[in-house]
């Protein structure tokens, strides 16, 4: 994907304001999964500084952290916030690079729905198998559904900007 061809408003359309309102709600509770993982770890390095350490503080926070990359990657994706190399194609005519750009958004939704779905399956692996946590017994299936939730709008989103793309290629 390059930077430079990359467009950076996703508000056309009702379907444009709906993703974009969506993943900006999901990176909003991903920021919260995130505060709420950094507020347990402070509180159980406070408690072990007074021998008291958080039992089951490390999978609170696998769980926090998990579901907060998973919610930020639509936002990050949305806004061409990714890691780009453009060394081949930065020199190539801009409806090339749509192209190149929106062939590639495709590729990437087809990868993601692929993790969705076995996403999915290891969140009803979890929940049939009754698995969880060894301290906290927190259900494993939780942290694999909340993934694959965003997984689905992050699916959506790398559409939306393969779609946007074309239009700028014409």
């Amino acid at each position: 994907m390059n930077a430079q061809s990359q467009p950076q408003d996703r508000s056309e359309g009702r379907l444009g304001r709906g993703l974009t309102k969506a993943a900006e709600w999901l990176a909003v509770a991903g920021g919260l999964a995130l505060i709420g993982a950094m507020l347990v770890t402070i509180a159980s390095v406070i408690g072990a500084r007074f021998g008291t350490p958080l039992l089951g503080d490390n999978e609170i926070v696998e769980l926090l952290v998990g579901i907060a990359i998973a919610c930020f990657m639509p936002y990050c994706h949305q806004r061409g916030a990714n890691v780009i190399v453009d060394f081949f194609t930065m020199k190539a005519p801009p409806r090339l690079r749509s192209l190149l750009d929106a062939i590639m958004n495709v590729a990437f939704a087809l990868i993601i729905i692929v993790l969705t779905w076995r996403l999915l399956e290891g969140s009803y692996d979890q929940w049939a198998r009754q698995r969880v946590s060894m301290f906290l017994q927190i259900p494993q299936w939780w942290g694999f559904a909340a993934a694959s939730l965003a997984c689905v709008l992050w699916a959506l989103t790398s559409l939306r900007v393969a779609a946007d793309h074309l239009r700028r290629m014409r």
